[in-house]
């Protein structure tokens, strides 16, 4: 296996922030809670921005958070908090996989830390843009701009982060295969270390440079390498790293073949990395167990690990997978086979050596080895002809695979373009009646545009999570009405096709607008949503706190264009929808699972 291990240590200029965020007496806050604070607006922004660092898990969270914080300081023209903020965005923008926003914020607080002449967070933010480019697969734009930073920490002879960027500059040059450039890097890393004595920084750089010794053939000093760093971050419980990095020593045992040695750190490997749910880890390493016991004609545990692997292989080429998965299945089922194509050639052998004895013919002999070298010739053809149809159909399904994450690319694209149009359009129609009827078409297009965001940022093929969407587009439209709302979820994860989860994802988007443009005012709004499903159906349920409906109306014949739409749309999912007054309104849409 060849590792694509990024590692990027971006350096952390902001001790002032830090600061501030360590003197906030520990308090869990949230953006609701701030907004009602006798906080100034500076702390107000210590806070918000604590918030965008600590919500793991929820990035939509920290964007709010984030966001929140920016138009804050922007708004008190607070420059140095402003410049935070946009490196805020920018580090949450990166996890969700969007490097040309994340690239943006981080130009924006290039900008401000040029005016205000710190030359220091200019240097960090130089490395930050260089490790998105890298991470965008753009290694040309990495390299300048760590490089740019690079020559800014040799200035000022400030040798720790000329030891971090060696390694981030390293790094990129053997990802882009410059071998002899990188081990330059990391071996002056190395000398600098001497005087740094940082444990972290000789860890990854020698595992680095381990990398570029495999790479290069070098296997003796590879092996010498690797298992320096491994012993080095083994003691630092840097359990992501040594799982990295003795996968990799793993297969050069393998390969120089001492399989036994590299099955065992294998497995060793996928344990650390199971104990500490690193799925792409666990991902990577089944697959090289998969085939580490394919090769040694293991095929009940090649079985095995190849379906792990295609469990944790959450990708558009899911299909590859199966049929992975098929090979190594019809190459068991061949082993018992061939098993008993063994016995009964043995048992023939004995048969013909009683009729030689008997009989003194060797016509029997000769045509039964004829007919096993026929045999043997059209097996290896069919073998031959197999593994052609194989490798054309693997083109053509990752074709297939780059083909739809270019369209949903597209597709997102267009609709953001659209939002965007009618966004332009309503502030340019301010006061006008139309103005609602635009901001509702383009919260529509907006519940569209993330549907195909997900499809595009997550890698899935026609599949999204209904429960993910659901929060997503809640927290979206939450933040857009600007209104305080305690949301509960009862949610079951539920896995919806493109053609379903677009019209349902309007009628929910349709339900919760009307239920957070009438929620009560002088009083919290809640809004409880519900997915469960059964064996034959999926229920939706939304509720909230409001006013609910008139009594007199008949929803299947009201003339507002939302429930129109609502009904129009139940009706193509083959679904069914109620609506009760319950302390507020509460909607229940159930829908057939064999007709979704």
């Amino acid at each position: 296996m060849k590792v694509y291990f990024r590692f990027f240590i971006l350096v952390g200029f902001f001790a002032y922030s830090v600061v501030c965020f360590s003197q906030n007496n520990g308090k869990s806050e949230n953006i609701r809670e701030l907004a009602g604070s006798d906080y100034d607006d500076s702390l107000k922004i210590q806070s918000l921005l604590k918030i965008a660092r600590t919500t793991d898990g929820k990035p939509v969270d920290g964007l709010m958070a984030a966001r929140e914080a920016l138009a804050l300081a922007e708004e008190n023209d607070f420059l140095m908090q402003s410049a935070v903020a946009y490196q805020e965005l920018a580090l949450i923008y990166r996890k969700l996989g969007n490097y040309s926003k994340a690239i943006e914020n981080s130009f924006s607080a290039l900008k401000i830390f040029d005016k205000l002449k710190l030359s220091e967070n200019l240097a960090a933010m130089q490395l930050q843009i260089g490790s998105h480019y890298v991470n965008d697969d753009n290694f040309e734009r990495g390299i300048f701009y760590i490089s740019q930073a690079m020559e800014s920490f040799r200035e000022r002879k400030d040798t720790f982060n000329i030891a971090i960027t060696l390694v981030n500059l390293g790094e990129t040059f053997r990802l882009k295969g410059e071998l002899d450039k990188a081990t330059a890097c990391f071996k002056e890393c190395l000398d600098l270390n001497k005087s740094l004595k940082n444990e972290q920084i000789e860890g990854y750089a020698i595992g680095n440079l381990g990398m570029v010794y495999v790479e290069q053939d070098n296997f003796q000093d590879a092996i010498e390498a690797l298992n320096a760093s491994i012993k080095i971050l083994n003691e630092m419980d840097d359990v992501y790293s040594v799982s990295v990095y003795q996968c990799e020593l793993a297969n050069v045992y393998i390969r120089l073949g001492n399989k036994e040695k590299g099955g065992q750190l294998l497995k060793s490997s996928l344990k650390m990395a199971q104990n500490q749910e690193l799925k792409e880890q666990i991902r990577d390493i089944s697959k090289d167990l998969a085939d580490y016991y394919e090769q040694q004609k293991q095929y009940d545990r090649a079985l095995y690990y190849q379906k792990q692997y295609a469990i944790y292989h959450d990708s558009l080429v899911n299909i590859d997978n199966v049929r992975r998965i098929e090979q190594v299945e019809s190459g068991y089922w061949l082993d018992l086979k061939e098993a008993d194509i063994r016995f009964l050639e043995q048992a023939n052998r004995t048969q013909r050596n009683v009729v030689i004895l008997l009989s003194g013919s060797a016509l029997i002999l000769l045509t039964m080895l004829f007919f096993l070298y026929r045999l043997q010739l059209s097996r290896k053809r069919a073998y031959q002809k197999v593994s052609e149809q194989k490798a054309i159909i693997e083109k053509r399904e990752q074709e297939k695979a780059l083909l739809l994450k270019e369209l949903n690319h597209r597709v997102k694209n267009n609709l953001q373009m659209v939002s965007s149009m009618f966004s332009l359009q309503a502030g340019q129609l301010r006061g006008s009646p139309a103005v609602d009827a635009l901001t509702a078409a383009r919260r529509r297009i907006d519940a569209l545009m993330l549907i195909h965001q997900k499809l595009y940022r997550e890698n899935v093929d026609t599949h999204i999570l209904l429960s993910d969407y659901i929060k997503e587009l809640i927290d979206s439209l939450v933040y857009s009405f600007d209104k305080q709302v305690k949301i509960q979820f009862d949610l079951t994860p539920v896995s919806l096709q493109i053609d379903s989860a677009i019209p349902l994802g309007i009628v929910i988007n349709e339900l919760i607008t009307n239920s957070l443009k009438y929620a009560p005012e002088g009083e919290e709004a809640t809004l409880t949503v519900s997915v469960k499903q059964q064996e034959q159906t999926i229920s939706v349920i939304i509720a909230d706190n409001g006013p609910g409906l008139p009594q007199d109306l008949d929803i299947q014949k009201a003339s507002s264009l939302g429930l129109k739409l609502v009904f129009s749309l139940i009706k193509q999912l083959h679904g069914g929808i109620t609506q009760v007054n319950d302390n507020g309104c509460r909607w229940e849409i159930v829908l057939n699972t064999g007709k979704v």
